[in-house]
């Protein structure tokens, strides 16, 4: 119990920023995105990669009328969030 006590506090700082590190992952998120044309069906845009806390999720058609479907993995995967729709 004394080893085990002494590793904890001579390494308190090394734990302290893994933690650190974990919480700050986990609130980034896995994107794929593809959005569409809804009159012609043709794909507008497509993206897969690292979406930030402060970024929107899904897209935005400039008044016209678009279909997405956004998926999206948070906290490193273990949730699974899949979003379709028609917006304009």
């Amino acid at each position: 119990m004394k080893k085990s006590i002494a590793y904890l506090s001579k390494h308190m700082k090394a734990i302290a920023i893994v933690i650190a590190i974990l919480i700050v992952g986990a609130s980034f998120r896995w994107e794929v995105r593809d959005v569409d044309d809804a009159q012609t069906g043709t794909l507008i845009t497509h993206y897969q990669g690292i979406a930030f806390p402060w970024q929107r999720c899904g897209a935005s058609g400039g008044g016209k009328p678009i279909k997405f479907h956004v998926h999206q993995w948070l906290c490193y995967g273990i949730v699974s969030i899949d979003a379709k729709g028609m917006t304009y």
